[in-house]
């Protein structure tokens, strides 16, 4: 009970920590990339936060197994090197004891990627698609900044300043080229004093109008300018593209999934990767427990790199299996004989001592005979 408990709180707490440390670095990529596209006007800075949270459980349910697999190399590479498991060993404890012993939080943390993988992370994914659903409803002009350049479809506008009540753009600059059938393509300059926004009841459609100003129509190399001088002048505001809600398959529920998966290849894909997610953590637990075993003159951290490597050999072997069912160049069970591979790879690593004097024994009996 005693090394139970002990070997359990070591490797919980070393997977939370290892967990946290890679949940920071991965989603500091996916933080700059929304912060961009809210500098670009694309999204509501207000949205940030949100978007965020809802991703999370995405990435969790990678990080936490391979948080779990290093925990378990950083812990018993640490026992070994402390000469612990010799301890034990010679105290009685067998190596299925030290399986037995970490079963607890093996399956604590199964239990938890399961709970984040068929339910918490399709449920954040519609959450965000819905986000981004109203986000796509706003009409660009709704995001425009003062003092900073803004692209509105093929144009760019700058605006310097808005009125009091947020609803006219003061000193706008709209610049667009536009392509020709004979010769360069031509650069338009429009300017005005203000603009503001009109919606057509009938079609749906947004103008930007623009009101007293000036458009300069150049090209190079044409020594002609075209000068127009206007007090209103309207400009098609592009609409952006139509965003269902749920249109994704991982942003279905997994029962939705569930009853799609015999005539949709991409819900066939989708369920055998949520499946494959909890079913990964008891397998790379017992790869990680045979390679952390170390030589005290080595280090523990001498086989952290290839056994890195070799969890996203796996990860990868799963998300080839799942790309080529959605494709219909697979059926869904051959995922399973991924599974099965790497769980025979890490028994055979887990006994490969007994392994090893079995074939000694076989071999010594076939030079007697």
């Amino acid at each position: 009970m005693i090394i139970r408990r002990y070997l359990s709180l070591q490797v919980l707490g070393a997977t939370a920590s290892v967990a946290l440390v890679l949940t920071v670095i991965l989603m500091s990529g996916r933080v700059i990339k929304y912060f961009g596209m809210a500098a670009d006007g694309r999204m509501d800075v207000k949205l940030l936060t949100a978007v965020l949270l809802y991703r999370l459980p995405g990435f969790l349910e990678l990080i936490v197994p391979l948080g779990m697999f290093i925990a378990i190399l950083l812990v018993f590479g640490r026992l070994y090197l402390d000469n612990e498991m010799a301890v034990l060993s010679a105290s009685g404890v067998s190596r299925a004891q030290i399986v037995g012993h970490l079963a607890l939080p093996v399956v604590v943390i199964m239990m938890l990627v399961a709970a984040t993988s068929l339910y918490v992370t399709p449920r954040g994914n519609a959450e965000s698609e819905r986000l981004f659903a109203e986000q796509a409803e706003r009409n660009t002009f709704d995001l425009v900044k003062p003092g900073r350049f803004q692209r509105i479809g093929d144009r760019m506008l700058y605006v310097a300043d808005l009125s009091k009540d947020k609803r006219r753009l003061l000193d706008v600059r709209l610049f667009e080229e536009k392509a020709v059938s004979e010769g360069p393509a031509r650069q338009i300059l429009t300017q005005a004093e203000s603009g503001r926004r009109e919606a057509d009841a009938a079609t749906g459609d947004v103008y930007l109008v623009l009101e007293n100003g000036v458009r300069h129509d150049v090209a190079a190399g044409d020594p002609v300018r075209r000068e127009v001088r206007f007090e209103h002048y309207r400009v098609l505001l592009p609409q952006p593209d139509a965003v269902e809600t749920l249109t994704r398959i991982r942003s279905f529920s997994t029962l939705a999934v569930r009853a799609q998966r015999d005539s949709n290849p991409q819900a066939q894909g989708e369920w055998i990767w949520r499946l494959s997610m909890p079913v990964l953590v008891p397998v790379v637990a017992l790869l990680a427990l045979s390679l952390s075993r170390v030589n005290p003159r080595q280090g523990r951290y001498l086989k952290l790199l290839p056994a890195i490597l070799l969890y996203l050999s796996y990860v990868v072997g799963i998300a080839a299996v799942r790309n080529s069912v959605e494709k219909g160049k697979l059926l869904e069970g051959m995922v399973w004989m991924v599974h099965a591979g790497y769980l025979c790879l890490a028994l055979g690593l887990l006994n490969a001592e007994n392994l090893q004097l079995m074939w000694k024994r076989w071999r010594s009996r076939e030079v007697t005979s």
